[in-house]
């Protein structure tokens, strides 16, 4: 009886060191590593925000006055990353540091990196599993030299560990696929742009021409299908040397801007395109099945002109469509593939519509006069989707509103206890938002 007990006693010890194991090593990873959360962009958190209440516990700037602020990436035991661009007024130039902050909202350190992080384009850093950081940037943004882009890497401790140079003038967020390897979109002068798949340490393995994909950050299918959007791509004649006169001459003469969205297998070879009815301004997510979702901006060539928000299954063959006269952004996907899709109208009002994988609507939430949906919604573990935009709202599972903060705030995210950060406020400041317990 003795040796029983002594047993179940040491079989419960195991298993309770096994469990306290496997938690230590759940928080070492990177609570939201990269842009959209995931390489599918699903925009949805493992950790509950249920408890958040909207509190402001704190802001960070960096010393000028004058700067801007990418979406931050959440990496292990709360560290957050965050790019900054600064205007030096006695200089008159621009400087960018990648900054990291513990979670009380205090600077761990800085690594400045010549000109510009690509800031107006969603960018994000991204954060490996081993803690590595991921920016990309562009240099000579401000000297009327040719510019430079660059994939950066960045140990833990703020130590650079490679920069690698890729063709374009812009960026997107990098994506960190499953098999380690980093992956960026870029687009030069002329509507061009091209795919990159770099390995950990900072070579490029392989490379793919598309159109101009520097605003959407590749989404990664589970089967590694890269999944990537077009703001344009002029077909220029076969053969013919791309040039400034020869892009005046499409434009003059009225030569039609192709926008596609790409897949794109793990090889480097092109699967498919999909065309769009306009430029791709933001990211694709993937659902839980598979679908691809996108939206564009319409037919920019005809405005005024509606936009569409396209469901595309995994052979690039359209399932449905939604077109309004509407501005729609990059969707969240839960856990039970639900679509939760912010947009705007004319009016000051913030909408988001909860809808099935088959484009039905489930519920709509909207909310009049504070402002508008500009960034693509975070969602809780336990279902509560935050949007920003003019604004910061609260959502709940069943699209009531819970809580709302009455001041600009850029894409949201969240991190492993629950807070919510955001860029925010006239000041455009890093903002932690929390409640009890928080």
């Amino acid at each position: 009886m003795r040796l029983a007990t002594i047993a179940v006693g040491l079989a419960t010890v195991v298993i309770l060191a096994a469990a306290r194991l496997a938690e230590s090593q759940e928080t070492k990873l990177p609570a939201w590593p990269m842009l959209g959360h995931d390489h599918a962009h699903s925009g949805r958190s493992e950790y509950s925000a249920g408890a958040n209440s909207g509190t402001v516990k704190w802001k960070f700037r960096p010393h000028s006055d004058e700067h801007r602020f990418s979406i931050p990436a959440i990496g292990a035991n709360g560290v957050i990353y965050i790019a900054g661009q600064e205007y030096d007024e006695n200089t008159h130039t621009l400087s960018s540091h990648l900054y990291a902050l513990n979670a009380g909202g205090t600077q761990l350190w800085a690594l400045r990196t010549a000109g510009r992080l690509s800031a107006e384009n969603e960018a994000s850093p991204a954060v490996g599993n081993d803690g590595t950081i991921y920016a990309t940037g562009i240099e000579n943004i401000n000297y009327g030299l040719p510019k430079k882009v660059y994939v950066y890497a960045v140990s833990a401790s703020g130590v650079l560990l490679w920069e690698s140079e890729i063709k374009g003038n812009s960026v997107s967020s990098p994506t960190l696929g499953n098999n380690g390897l980093i992956y960026v979109g870029t687009a030069d002068t002329y509507g061009n742009g091209h795919l990159y798949a770099i390995e950990p340490n900072g070579a490029i393995r392989w490379t793919v021409e598309t159109g101009d994909i520097a605003m959407s950050s590749p989404a990664i299918d589970n089967d590694g299908t890269i999944y990537v959007g077009s703001y344009g791509h002029i077909d220029f004649p076969k053969g013919a040397n791309p040039s400034e006169e020869m892009l005046s001459r499409a434009f003059h003469e009225g030569w039609k801007m192709e926008c596609d969205v790409y897949a794109i297998d793990s090889g480097g070879k092109m699967k498919w395109k999909f065309k769009t009815e306009g430029p791709v301004p933001s990211s694709p997510a993937i659902g839980v099945d598979g679908t691809i979702y996108v939206a564009d901006m319409g037919d920019t060539e005809h405005p005024p002109a509606p936009e569409n928000f396209y469901a595309i299954d995994r052979n690039g063959k359209l399932k449905w469509e939604l077109t309004k006269d509407w501005g729609f952004y990059s969707p969240a996907i839960g856990s039970n593939g639900s679509i939760y899709l912010g947009f705007r109208d004319d009016s000051l009002t913030a909408h988001l519509y909860a809808m099935t994988p088959n484009g039905k609507i489930e519920w709509k939430f909207s909310d009049t006069g504070l402002g508008r949906v500009s960034w693509r919604p975070a969602i809780g573990a336990d279902g509560t989707v935050f949007l920003g935009g003019d604004g910061l709202w609260a959502v709940t599972p069943n699209g009531t509103l819970k809580w709302k903060y009455d001041h600009f705030a850029r894409s949201p995210v969240i991190g492993a206890d629950g807070t919510v950060y955001a860029t925010c406020g006239p000041n455009v400041e890093l903002c932690a938002f929390g409640g009890p317990g928080h």
